[in-house]
């Protein structure tokens, strides 16, 4: 998942059905802050996995998304049938869905929900509302129970739920990923387009814009102070030039820095009120700039560009990129970061019930 944090094994499908008749138009094209609902969900939910589709039968007005559209497999319009169609069309075994109307949904509990499925046919989301089988995740082992109850016309996705092996994933277990009234907001009328307009479309934390092909993969260690995340990767980027890749460090100081000192020429002159200081010698070169706000994590990385194979970063571990933790002997019970918000833990020991690599 270090490729631009996706995974192939992993298919996401975005559910557009339904006959919007609360709505009085197309919910999935209706606009919120200048963008299609639909397209909220594409772009929050697209970095996660190469393999991410429509389901519709109105497969032609889709194609604008630049997406694949896949129609229904079944003539009657219910939630099953669109998860059933969407888990048969998904090139994975896992398939994440999303309903299209739903701007809010948070792509750190998609990767949670899938750090939770190993040995369940689907995991569930259990808000202080109920249970959401609509942003959940379904292996294609629920494609016969689903098949059964669909040939039988019995479209109650419960009864369905009540027949597989669920991993119910708890209020508590998402209480880190903010406020389920806001991740779990389902647009059906124009008061809660409204609504939702009110929210603001940055309630909810994206991972990094997907990369472009030259850039280079980026990811964020993390982890307590003084857990050995400097250690770590001074060994690691050291290992990676003796095999000939080129690494780029970024480091995050909440403390602020210096990288000069009182009384230098460049010292002066920043001092003096330049905004950007450059240093050169043969070998090397410094920039210190002077910022209003501190750079998001995306603005560096378009700064280091394609001067790299990898970007490792120490740091961030409330950004939307792909992290790994890392763990020193006395950290406890304690983790800097949901396990389902990691790629892989570093650790002196084994970490036992803990299924990360």
């Amino acid at each position: 998942m270090i490729d631009g944090g996706k995974d192939a094994g992993f298919s996401i499908a975005i559910l557009t059905g339904g006959d919007s008749s609360r709505m009085g138009a197309d919910k999935a094209t209706r606009e919120l802050a200048g963008r299609p609902l639909v397209q909220h969900v594409i772009d929050a939910m697209r970095p996660l996995s190469p393999d991410i589709f429509l389901v519709g039968n109105d497969i032609e007005a889709y194609r604008r998304f630049g997406l694949p559209v896949t129609g229904d497999l079944h003539a009657t319009r219910s939630s099953l049938v669109g998860i059933y169609s969407a888990v048969a069309a998904a090139r994975g075994d896992k398939c994440l869905v999303v309903p299209c109307d739903m701007p809010f949904a948070d792509p750190r509990l998609a990767r949670r929900m899938l750090a939770l499925s190993a040995g369940y046919d689907a995991v569930v989301p259990v808000s202080p509302a109920g249970m959401e089988p609509l942003f959940a995740l379904y292996t294609r082992r629920c494609l016969d129970v689903m098949g059964d109850f669909i040939r039988r016309e019995d479209f109650k996705l419960l009864n369905v739920l009540e027949r597989l092996k669920v991993r119910w994933v708890t209020p508590a277990e998402m209480r880190d990923l903010g406020d389920p009234a806001v991740t779990f907001f389902n647009i059906n009328t124009p008061e809660d387009l409204v609504r939702a307009g009110a929210m603001g479309v940055d309630r909810r934390e994206s991972p990094l814009p997907a990369r472009d092909e030259d850039e280079p993969p980026l990811v964020c260690f993390v982890g307590f102070k003084n857990t050995g995340k400097t250690t770590f990767l001074e060994s690691l980027v050291k290992e990676m030039s003796d095999r000939g890749l080129s690494a780029a460090c970024i480091k995050h100081d909440v403390h602020g820095f210096s990288m000069d000192h009182e009384g230098t020429d460049t010292w002066r002159l920043a001092q003096a009120g330049a905004a950007r200081v450059i240093i050169s010698c043969p070998g090397r070169y410094a920039v210190v700039a002077r910022v209003e706000q501190e750079r998001t994590l995306e603005e560096l990385r378009r700064e280091i560009g394609p001067a790299a194979d990898i970007i490792l970063v120490e740091g961030y571990k409330s950004s939307g990129a792909d992290k790994i933790e890392v763990r020193g002997r006395d950290a406890g019970g304690e983790w800097a970061c949901g396990e389902g918000d990691l790629l892989a833990v570093v650790a002196d020991g084994g970490l036992p019930g803990v299924s990360l690599p």
